[in-house]
C-alpha cells in the first residue's frame, strides 16, 4: 500500500514537472519573457540561459520522478527548484507585480484553475508541491532503527 501511494505521488508531481517544461519547450522568447516579468536583475545572458535550460530541467525532473532514477537527489532538486519558484512568485505577489508567473496554464481543466497562473496562486501550489515532495521523501526514508547503547 505504501509502494502504491509513493508511486502515485512520485506520478502525480512527476507530471506537473513534465508538463510544465513540456508546455515551455518550444517558446523560448515567452519563457524569458517571463522571467523578465519577475524583475529580478540578471545579466541578460543568464536570463537567455534560463529560459533555453528551464524546460529541460523541468522535463528531466518529471522524466526521472517517474522513474524513480536516484530518487533523494531527485527529490532534493525537485525541492530546490519548487523553494526558487515559492521565493520568486512570493515576492512578485509581494511587490504586486501585475505578471502571468510563466508557469503551467492549468485554466484548459477548469476556468477557476487560472488563478494558479497568479503569483499569488502559484506561491500558493508551490507551497504545496513542495509539501508533496516532502512527503514523499518522508516516505521513502528508511525506518530509523532505534539503538540503545548500555554501558
Amino acid at each position: 500500500m505504501k509502494r502504491a501511494a509513493i508511486l502515485a505521488l512520485r506520478c502525480l508531481l512527476g507530471l506537473f514537472f513534465l508538463a510544465a517544461g513540456l508546455s515551455k519547450v518550444g517558446a523560448p522568447l515567452q519563457t524569458l519573457a517571463a522571467v523578465y516579468s519577475y524583475q529580478i536583475v540578471l545579466p541578460d545572458g543568464l536570463a537567455l540561459a534560463i529560459a533555453y535550460a528551464l524546460p529541460w530541467v523541468e522535463i528531466i525532473l518529471g522524466l526521472a520522478l517517474f522513474s524513480g532514477f536516484f530518487l533523494p537527489l531527485t527529490l532534493a532538486a525537485t525541492a530546490g527548484m519548487l523553494l526558487a519558484f515559492t521565493v520568486l512568485t512570493a515576492q512578485a505577489w509581494w511587490r504586486e507585480l501585475p505578471i502571468d508567473c510563466g508557469c503551467l496554464d492549468l485554466s484548459g481543466l477548469h476556468p477557476s484553475l487560472a488563478v494558479l497562473a497568479t503569483p499569488g496562486g502559484a506561491t500558493l501550489r508551490n507551497i504545496f508541491l513542495l509539501a508533496l515532495t516532502a512527503l514523499i521523501g518522508w516516505l521513502i526514508l528508511p525506518p530509523q532503527a532505534e539503538t540503545t547503547q548500555q554501558r
